[in-house]
């Protein structure tokens, strides 16, 4: 669906909602979060994906990503943040007190806004909580 901007030009894609606020613990580094399913997984099984090492998320190749500066994040956000400001690295310190952060999907058809609920950089439980979008056309 697109939206008429009143200049005769189709404004950006819209959004629906996949899952929303779920929350997933991975117990250590040999566990990974499935972006697609909304899961966790063992490490190195998920196409789309965060993983962690040496304390922070590692993501696809062709994933892109953006953190948030402040403690909300929409889909749209996210679209611009990656656009303008994207980051190749998560660290977990940089995540602390729930900032939320975003991945797009390599096909920049679906993107999740993520925050860290409880986890330190070390090897120990991560928790996250994920919400997933899909762009419409």
């Amino acid at each position: 669906m697109y939206w008429f901007d009143g200049t005769g030009t189709a404004a950006d894609a819209s959004f629906t909602p996949g899952y929303a606020d779920v929350e997933l613990t991975a117990p250590d580094d040999g566990y990974e979060f499935d972006l697609g399913a909304g899961k966790v997984v063992p490490a190195e099984t998920a196409d789309w994906y965060p993983s962690r090492e040496k304390g922070a998320f590692v993501l696809p190749e062709e994933a892109d990503a953006f953190v948030a500066s402040g403690y909300v994040l929409s889909p749209e956000d996210c679209e611009r943040g990656i656009e303008t400001e994207p980051v190749t690295s998560l660290p977990l310190d940089d995540l602390a007190d729930e900032r939320p952060f975003c991945v797009r999907s390599q096909d920049a058809r679906r993107l999740v806004v993520a925050r860290v609920v409880e986890g330190t950089p070390g090897d120990g439980p991560v928790t996250v909580v994920l919400s997933q979008y899909r762009k419409d056309d």
